[in-house]
């Protein structure tokens, strides 16, 4: 059984209608992930589950997108919780950004609140997501893991 976590609103702060695309940008959800910490105990791995639309707008390059996750997982490691595996849709239907790849527009299965990002690691990792959990703070969250037939719980429900 898998721990699933969105990232953003979860482990660390992003304003509505804003993308967290430097490391500048990231402010950490200590209380978040402090309660994440005694609920990852009970699970056998720890996934981290995110939509990235900002790589397909074009302003969000793959290499800074590894250094900010990089970022997170050590400072969650360093508050106990250990993060084994970050998934990302990097795709985003809406086209008309300046700099945006043409190639990652797309209505996708993987964006969620589709269950593609869940299906994919249950495949590769044999995974029981009826067993597992999705912790996260949106309506997207919450069907994406309804979707996955994983179950969820609202980051500030904890």
């Amino acid at each position: 059984k898998v721990l699933f976590l969105d990232r953003d609103n979860t482990l660390i702060k992003c304003e509505v209608g804003k993308y967290i695309v430097k490391i500048s940008d990231v402010e950490f959800l200590d209380e978040n992930i402090s309660k994440i910490s005694l609920i990852a105990k009970k699970y056998n791995f720890v996934c981290m589950v995110t939509n990235q639309p900002s790589i397909s707008m074009g302003n969000l390059s793959m290499k800074k997108l590894d250094q900010i996750n990089s970022l997170i997982i050590k400072y969650c490691l360093s508050r106990n919780l250990k993060i084994d595996v970050v998934t990302f849709c990097p795709h985003h239907p809406h086209k008309g950004f300046i700099n945006e790849i043409s190639y990652l527009k797309k209505d996708c299965f993987c964006r969620k609140p589709n269950p593609g990002l869940f299906l994919e690691q249950a495949f590769l990792r044999n995974i029981n997501l009826s067993n597992s959990l999705m912790i996260g703070d949106s309506n997207n969250d919450l069907l994406a893991a309804k979707n996955a037939n994983c179950n969820f719980k609202n980051i500030d429900s904890l």
